[in-house]
């Protein structure tokens, strides 16, 4: 087995399991379990940045971002060109909101909870959620281009 193909296999997995980590990690919230939902969003952000991060390295490291698809049937495709920016466009934007999601609550919390910010949090929690599942569904369909299983 090839490394490439473990390291996007694995960043995949990380990605399609990140929504539902983190529907879970909703539902403690809404269970007004907010220690255990600060818990679980902590790790699964964190195993997302590693992963990201990861993908990024071998992306690098291998010639740039055309060299990960290169030898696909579907590199030329505009369709899959198309997909592939929406992609990345959807999961930079995911990550900005989340990241910012994640430190304005951390200073939020330590003050009051519920308060003023609960609202947006709220909001910007399910753009986040919404922004993860976009994101898994966007990285399966470029996967399954690039490796040619489509």
């Amino acid at each position: 087995m090839d490394f490439t193909f473990i390291i996007i296999t694995t960043v995949l997995i990380v990605t399609l399991v990140a929504p539902v980590f983190s529907y879970y990690a909703i539902k403690k919230a809404r269970q007004k379990d907010f220690k255990t939902h600060k818990k679980i969003q902590t790790i699964v952000y964190a195993f997302c940045i590693a992963a990201v991060l990861v993908l990024e390295l071998l992306i690098r490291f291998s010639g740039g971002s055309g060299s990960m698809f290169k030898d696909s049937s579907h590199a030329d495709n505009p369709v899959f060109k198309t997909i592939l920016i929406a992609h990345i466009i959807g999961a930079v934007l995911t990550y900005i909101v989340w990241t910012f999601l994640i430190i304005k609550s951390r200073r939020k919390f330590q003050k009051t909870l519920p308060g003023k910010f609960s609202v947006t949090h709220k909001r910007l929690g399910i753009i986040v959620f919404i922004g993860l599942v976009y994101t898994g569904v966007t990285a399966l369909i470029v996967y399954l281009m690039t490796l040619d299983f489509v």
